[in-house]
């Protein structure tokens, strides 16, 4: 996803976070299921919560649009011609309350196994990194990746679960060494170590360049921003549902390419990568590894989000890519500025 500031790319991702959220909330989804129904006259009402550690969207007035003409939303998933309907209004105490209701299969739901989300405001460079037993054990690096270095200490040795992500630096499947390899690529001559202090309840990182060892605080900020990002796909295996957030944030546009060839071989083995980013690098790349039949045009969605400000309306805008890497139809302000400027500079 791409597009304009605030128009609506975040919105997108915050509805599935908002998904996530309300679920985790009561525990489980299969408790949930006990308590809906499949018709109307044994409506379910159940809190939303909007403000919990996904998502924190603040009160109702917050989010309900300003054109809106009452209080009530509706809202209507689809997923392989399965519905799930929902109306979320005020209640007399003025507390946001949904009507399930039409619910015939919960199944595409989904879970905290398989869905992950690392937000725009990653970990940066500190000696030590947080520490959650807990949280690695179920896969979880935190939506700021802030356990990531413990994830990464912990499974040092493992193999990675999708053997075509095997950088082509390494011979082996080592989760560390491919991770170092693939962080390699954005900054050439790189080694990374993690220990777990489990007396302290923390973990230490270092890079390594040959024979010396810098802290994080002591090498650019771009590495340990993207660091997480590395040890999530190299993680991930068919079916999960990845989600982030401007992956390019702090690199070169020669880094910000190589990390979206690692995001297409990680999507063309399965696993479902929804990205948002403003980076031309990023996209270019990725047209590239269609050319290059590292994934199918087929496996590939771009959306483009603009704003109509007089109809005050958020228009999205699907951009097609063939199999040769082209883009089929090119709408105004889709990464157009680079022409705009140079054109500025030829006249």
């Amino acid at each position: 996803m791409t597009g304009i500031n605030s128009g609506g790319k975040s919105s997108v991702i915050q509805s599935l976070l908002l998904i996530k959220q309300n679920f985790e909330k009561r525990q489980e989804i299969k408790e949930l299921i006990k308590l809906l129904s499949f018709n109307d006259k044994n409506t379910v009402f159940k809190d939303i919560f909007l403000n919990d550690k996904y998502v924190k969207l603040g009160l109702i007035n917050d989010i309900l649009n300003e054109k809106a003409i009452d209080d009530e939303i509706f809202i209507e998933l689809e997923i392989d011609n399965k519905k799930l309907d929902t109306k979320i209004k005020l209640d007399d105490e003025k507390k946001i309350v949904a009507q399930y209701k039409k619910i015939e299969n919960w199944e595409f739901l989904i879970s905290e196994d398989n869905f992950f989300y690392l937000s725009a405001n990653r970990i940066s460079p500190k000696e030590n990194y947080e520490y959650s037993r807990e949280k690695i054990l179920k896969g979880q690096i935190g939506n700021n990746g802030e356990y990531s270095i413990h994830y990464l200490a912990e499974y040092y040795n493992d193999e990675i679960k999708i053997k075509n992500l095997k950088s082509n630096d390494t011979n082996n499947y080592q989760f560390r060494e491919n991770v170092s390899r693939w962080l390699g690529k954005i900054s050439k001559g790189i080694d990374i170590t993690a220990v777990v202090n489990d007396a302290k309840e923390e973990v230490r990182l270092n890079y390594n360049y040959g024979s010396r060892n810098f802290l994080p605080q002591n090498v650019g900020f771009g590495i340990t921003y993207t660091l997480p990002i590395i040890i999530l796909l190299l993680k991930a295996q068919k079916g999960d549902v990845i989600i982030i957030e401007n992956p390019e944030t702090h690199l070169h546009p020669a880094a910000q390419s190589e990390l979206a060839k690692l995001c297409c071989k990680v999507a063309a083995e399965g696993v479902q990568l929804i990205i948002e980013t403003h980076s031309d690098h990023f996209l270019n790349a990725i047209r590239v590894s269609v050319k290059e039949n590292i994934i199918s045009s087929n496996e590939v969605q771009v959306y483009y989000f603009n704003k109509n400000y007089e109809e005050n309306e958020i228009e999205m805008e699907e951009i097609k890519i063939d199999s040769n890497g082209r883009i089929e139809n090119w709408p105004k302000g889709f990464f157009d500025e680079w022409d705009i400027q140079l054109e500025k500079l030829l006249w």
